[in-house]
Protein backbone atom coordinates (compact mmCIF):
# COMPACT_ATOMS: atom_id res chain seq x y z
CA UNK A 1 0.00 0.00 0.00
CA UNK A 2 1.55 3.15 -0.74
CA UNK A 3 -0.15 5.72 2.04
CA UNK A 4 0.46 9.15 -0.18
CA UNK A 5 -1.38 7.49 -2.92
CA UNK A 6 -4.44 6.42 -0.54
CA UNK A 7 -4.91 9.80 1.04
CA UNK A 8 -5.01 11.37 -2.97
CA UNK A 9 -7.24 8.97 -3.81
CA UNK A 10 -9.56 9.22 -0.60
CA UNK A 11 -9.60 13.24 -1.72
CA UNK A 12 -10.80 12.17 -4.94
CA UNK A 13 -13.55 10.31 -3.95
CA UNK A 14 -14.93 13.19 -1.54
CA UNK A 15 -17.19 14.82 -4.27
CA UNK A 16 -19.12 11.44 -3.68
CA UNK A 17 -20.89 13.30 -0.74
CA UNK A 18 -21.42 16.33 -2.44
CA UNK A 19 -22.78 15.71 -5.07
CA UNK A 20 -26.30 15.12 -5.73
CA UNK A 21 -28.16 12.25 -7.59
CA UNK A 22 -29.09 14.04 -11.07
CA UNK A 23 -32.76 12.11 -11.49
CA UNK A 24 -33.87 12.97 -8.33
CA UNK A 25 -33.05 16.95 -9.14
CA UNK A 26 -34.85 16.75 -12.24
CA UNK A 27 -37.64 15.54 -10.73
CA UNK A 28 -37.77 18.84 -8.48
CA UNK A 29 -36.15 16.83 -5.12
CA UNK A 30 -34.57 19.78 -3.87
CA UNK A 31 -32.58 18.87 -1.74
CA UNK A 32 -31.38 15.96 -3.52
CA UNK A 33 -29.84 12.75 -1.81
CA UNK A 34 -26.29 12.71 -2.45
CA UNK A 35 -24.04 10.11 -4.48
CA UNK A 36 -22.56 8.59 -1.43
CA UNK A 37 -25.71 8.84 0.47
CA UNK A 38 -27.21 6.33 -1.88
CA UNK A 39 -24.05 4.27 -1.97
CA UNK A 40 -24.40 3.58 1.87
CA UNK A 41 -27.70 2.46 1.14
CA UNK A 42 -27.12 0.15 -1.33
CA UNK A 43 -24.52 -1.50 0.84
CA UNK A 44 -26.52 -2.00 3.52
CA UNK A 45 -29.19 -3.42 1.55
CA UNK A 46 -26.62 -5.67 -0.08
CA UNK A 47 -25.53 -6.85 3.74
CA UNK A 48 -28.89 -7.64 4.41
CA UNK A 49 -29.42 -9.84 1.07
CA UNK A 50 -26.18 -11.41 1.62
CA UNK A 51 -27.09 -12.65 5.13
CA UNK A 52 -30.54 -13.89 3.75
CA UNK A 53 -29.21 -15.73 1.17
CA UNK A 54 -26.78 -17.42 3.16
CA UNK A 55 -29.71 -18.34 5.71
CA UNK A 56 -31.31 -20.42 2.67
CA UNK A 57 -28.08 -22.13 1.93
CA UNK A 58 -26.67 -20.22 -0.88
CA UNK A 59 -22.97 -19.59 -1.05
CA UNK A 60 -22.31 -15.26 -1.44
CA UNK A 61 -18.87 -13.78 -0.60
CA UNK A 62 -20.46 -11.01 1.52
CA UNK A 63 -17.09 -9.61 1.46
CA UNK A 64 -16.45 -8.99 -2.30
CA UNK A 65 -20.70 -8.00 -2.44
CA UNK A 66 -20.02 -5.12 -0.21
CA UNK A 67 -16.66 -3.98 -2.00
CA UNK A 68 -18.45 -4.00 -5.10
CA UNK A 69 -21.18 -2.21 -3.85
CA UNK A 70 -18.78 0.80 -2.05
CA UNK A 71 -17.03 1.07 -5.54
CA UNK A 72 -20.01 0.70 -7.41
CA UNK A 73 -20.51 4.80 -8.63
CA UNK A 74 -17.12 5.35 -7.45
CA UNK A 75 -16.14 6.99 -11.15
CA UNK A 76 -19.50 9.58 -10.63
CA UNK A 77 -16.80 11.32 -8.50
CA UNK A 78 -15.71 12.59 -11.78
CA UNK A 79 -18.44 12.59 -14.17
CA UNK A 80 -21.53 13.26 -11.59
CA UNK A 81 -24.50 11.20 -12.07
CA UNK A 82 -26.18 10.79 -15.00
CA UNK A 83 -29.37 9.70 -15.67
CA UNK A 84 -31.27 6.67 -17.36
CA UNK A 85 -32.95 8.73 -19.55
CA UNK A 86 -29.98 10.82 -20.75
CA UNK A 87 -27.91 7.80 -21.46
CA UNK A 88 -28.64 6.86 -25.58
CA UNK A 89 -26.66 3.72 -26.40
CA UNK A 90 -24.01 5.71 -28.10
CA UNK A 91 -23.57 7.89 -24.88
CA UNK A 92 -23.62 4.74 -22.72
CA UNK A 93 -20.63 3.03 -24.61
CA UNK A 94 -18.89 6.21 -24.55
CA UNK A 95 -19.62 6.70 -20.46
CA UNK A 96 -18.33 3.20 -19.77
CA UNK A 97 -15.24 3.54 -21.47
CA UNK A 98 -15.19 7.05 -19.52
CA UNK A 99 -15.40 5.58 -15.80
CA UNK A 100 -13.56 2.66 -16.81
CA UNK A 101 -10.64 5.26 -16.88
CA UNK A 102 -11.64 6.96 -13.99
CA UNK A 103 -11.89 3.97 -11.73
CA UNK A 104 -8.08 3.36 -13.07
CA UNK A 105 -7.18 6.47 -11.64
CA UNK A 106 -9.41 6.86 -8.71
CA UNK A 107 -9.53 3.40 -7.42
CA UNK A 108 -6.52 1.14 -5.90
CA UNK A 109 -6.25 -2.32 -8.29
CA UNK A 110 -8.26 -4.39 -6.21
CA UNK A 111 -10.91 -2.30 -5.32
CA UNK A 112 -10.70 -1.58 -9.25
CA UNK A 113 -11.03 -5.31 -9.99
CA UNK A 114 -14.27 -4.98 -7.94
CA UNK A 115 -15.35 -2.07 -9.54
CA UNK A 116 -15.02 -3.83 -13.10
CA UNK A 117 -16.64 -7.34 -11.58
CA UNK A 118 -19.63 -5.15 -10.82
CA UNK A 119 -19.91 -3.43 -13.81
CA UNK A 120 -19.91 -7.20 -15.67
CA UNK A 121 -22.17 -8.50 -13.28
CA UNK A 122 -20.82 -11.87 -13.92
CA UNK A 123 -21.90 -13.49 -10.28
CA UNK A 124 -24.07 -13.66 -7.83
CA UNK A 125 -22.51 -10.80 -6.03
CA UNK A 126 -23.04 -8.30 -8.57
CA UNK A 127 -26.22 -9.25 -8.90
CA UNK A 128 -27.26 -8.26 -5.35
CA UNK A 129 -25.52 -4.97 -6.06
CA UNK A 130 -27.52 -4.49 -9.27
CA UNK A 131 -30.56 -5.47 -7.30
CA UNK A 132 -29.37 -3.05 -4.66
CA UNK A 133 -28.96 -0.50 -6.89
CA UNK A 134 -32.57 -0.10 -8.22
CA UNK A 135 -33.97 -1.29 -5.17
CA UNK A 136 -32.76 1.79 -3.20
CA UNK A 137 -33.53 3.86 -5.59
CA UNK A 138 -37.46 3.14 -5.58
CA UNK A 139 -37.28 3.33 -2.17
CA UNK A 140 -35.63 6.64 -2.20
CA UNK A 141 -38.90 7.15 -4.51
CA UNK A 142 -41.32 6.37 -2.01
CA UNK A 143 -39.83 8.49 0.44
CA UNK A 144 -39.78 11.08 -1.73
CA UNK A 145 -43.41 10.72 -2.40
CA UNK A 146 -44.40 10.74 1.10
CA UNK A 147 -42.29 14.34 1.64
CA UNK A 148 -44.70 15.78 -0.74
CA UNK A 149 -43.81 15.28 -4.51
CA UNK A 150 -46.28 14.72 -6.93
CA UNK A 151 -46.68 11.00 -7.31
CA UNK A 152 -47.01 11.11 -10.86
CA UNK A 153 -43.28 12.80 -11.46
CA UNK A 154 -42.02 8.79 -10.05
CA UNK A 155 -44.34 6.63 -12.34
CA UNK A 156 -41.76 5.76 -15.26
CA UNK A 157 -39.48 4.44 -12.38
CA UNK A 158 -42.01 2.16 -10.72
CA UNK A 159 -43.52 1.24 -14.30
CA UNK A 160 -39.49 0.43 -15.94
CA UNK A 161 -39.65 -3.24 -15.51
CA UNK A 162 -35.55 -2.44 -16.14
CA UNK A 163 -35.61 -1.33 -12.43
CA UNK A 164 -36.37 -5.31 -11.68
CA UNK A 165 -33.59 -6.78 -11.15
CA UNK A 166 -32.20 -10.64 -10.12
CA UNK A 167 -35.93 -11.60 -8.73
CA UNK A 168 -34.44 -15.23 -9.19
CA UNK A 169 -33.30 -14.70 -5.85
CA UNK A 170 -35.80 -15.21 -3.69
CA UNK A 171 -34.79 -12.13 -0.93
CA UNK A 172 -34.64 -9.91 -3.75
CA UNK A 173 -37.82 -10.31 -5.08
CA UNK A 174 -39.33 -10.33 -1.60
CA UNK A 175 -38.02 -7.07 -1.10
CA UNK A 176 -39.31 -6.02 -4.18
CA UNK A 177 -42.43 -7.46 -3.81
CA UNK A 178 -42.42 -5.53 -0.22
CA UNK A 179 -41.25 -2.21 -1.38
CA UNK A 180 -43.97 -2.19 -4.68
CA UNK A 181 -46.85 -2.97 -1.92
CA UNK A 182 -45.47 0.12 0.15
CA UNK A 183 -46.00 2.25 -2.49
CA UNK A 184 -49.21 1.21 -3.73
CA UNK A 185 -47.81 0.03 -7.01
CA UNK A 186 -48.06 -3.42 -9.38
CA UNK A 187 -44.97 -4.73 -10.32
CA UNK A 188 -44.19 -4.14 -14.42
CA UNK A 189 -44.24 -7.48 -16.19
CA UNK A 190 -40.53 -8.65 -16.73
CA UNK A 191 -39.85 -9.87 -20.18
CA UNK A 192 -37.50 -13.30 -20.39
CA UNK A 193 -34.26 -12.93 -22.38
CA UNK A 194 -34.28 -16.58 -23.09
CA UNK A 195 -37.88 -17.10 -23.84
CA UNK A 196 -39.39 -13.43 -25.14
CA UNK A 197 -42.01 -14.13 -22.94
CA UNK A 198 -43.48 -11.97 -20.37
CA UNK A 199 -44.62 -12.89 -17.23
CA UNK A 200 -45.37 -11.30 -13.38
CA UNK A 201 -42.16 -10.75 -11.80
Amino acid sequence: MDPDRLLDQLDALTPLGELPRTGWVLRGCVPAESIAAHTLQVAMVVAVLCDALRAEGQAVDGERALRMALVHDAPEARTGDVPMPMKTPALARELAALEARIAEELLPAALRADWADAEARGSIEAELVAAADKLQMLAQALRYERRGHARGVFDSMWANANNLRALHLAPVRALYEALFRRAGRAMPVVISRRTGAGSPP
